[in-house]
């Protein structure tokens, strides 16, 4: 086929406020493409199949930052130690964490549009090239956990948007003036063990911890600046924060000061393994997770090109 290979997922959000989305899609691919709707991991593992059968040049994925990382693990597994596709992210989330930090500009109808008119032509896709952050089989950009997965835990309760994502963070910054029950449901401690290929083994009381291929945290805040010096690893930031001091997190993820301070490691490496008493939640790429053991790895994962239009 050597075209444009759609997957998009009724489920997200955005999808689902717009049920005529796919059509649409499907419109404008014409006869660039195939579109694919997948209701189920079994679905997204035999589209990956089929795509690979038909040697698609273009795997354009609509849906959320979730999506995204579900869509690319099913199709590194079907592809294995073959080359795979370019990658377009059509931005059908909520957040989009990696379309904004990729550049990705407009609705997915004029993402889609834009990919079009340039694999018509036959001109060559403007890519960047990104690694994935592999755990446990699963590929993603964005690992958090402490305050990043039970912040996101109070998020997906209220069903909001970007907006309302925003919201909250300054409703868990009041109360923790006072120490108030949202406050209490979303600050964490956990002691934590970390060895890595890069740094020395290090044990800490974090509240929160990140791990990124990618330079914009949510809601595009420039913070993994060592990723420019160290592209074929991923930057580990942890801090350890005290509750009473817990109302300065903001200002130090606003800040974005390179390198460790007081209340904060950071280095970059290829592998870390994560060890606590207990077992932990977690999230990468916003899906949550728990680490039942209290053990986790994080390795680095296979380098992808992006396309960028």
């Amino acid at each position: 086929m050597s075209g444009i290979g759609i997957i998009t997922n009724p489920h997200s959000k955005l999808n689902k406020r717009n049920p005529n989305r796919q059509a649409y899609l499907g419109f404008i691919l014409g006869s660039q493409g195939q579109l694919e709707v997948t209701n189920s991991l079994e679905d997204l593992e035999r589209v990956a199949r089929e795509f690979k059968s038909k040697g698609i040049s273009v795997l354009a994925i609509n849906g959320g930052d979730g999506t995204v990382s579900r869509t690319l693990t099913a199709f590194l597994k079907a592809y294995g130690s073959e080359p795979m596709p370019k990658i377009a992210i059509l931005k059908g989330g909520t957040i989009n964490v990696l379309a904004n930090n990729l550049g990705i500009r407009g609705t997915p109808e004029q993402v889609l549009f834009r990919l079009v008119e340039w694999h018509s032509r036959g001109d060559a896709i403007p890519v960047k090239r990104l690694r994935t952050v592999s755990i446990d089989g699963m590929h993603g950009f964005l690992f958090g956990n402490g305050i990043a997965a039970s912040f996101l835990k109070e998020y997906y309760k209220r069903k909001t948007n970007a907006l309302g994502s925003g919201a909250l963070v300054l409703a868990v910054w009041f109360s923790s003036f006072y120490r108030g029950h949202l406050f209490k449901n979303v600050f964490v401690e956990h002691d934590q063990k970390l060895s890595s290929t890069n740094a020395k083994q290090t044990e800490l009381k974090s509240c929160v911890m990140f791990a990124s291929t990618l330079l914009k945290l949510p809601l595009g805040v420039p913070y993994f600046y060592s990723l420019d010096d160290h592209p074929d690893e991923f930057q580990t930031v942890a801090f350890t924060t005290p509750v009473q001091d817990a109302w300065r997190l903001p200002f130090e993820f606003i800040r974005g000061q390179r390198g460790p301070t007081k209340d904060k490691i950071s280095f970059c490496c290829k592998s870390l393994s994560i060890e606590t008493r207990e077992p932990f939640d977690y999230t990468l790429d916003g899906e949550l997770f728990t680490a039942i053991t209290g053990k986790l790895t994080l390795e680095v994962g296979p380098q992808l090109e992006f396309v960028v239009i």
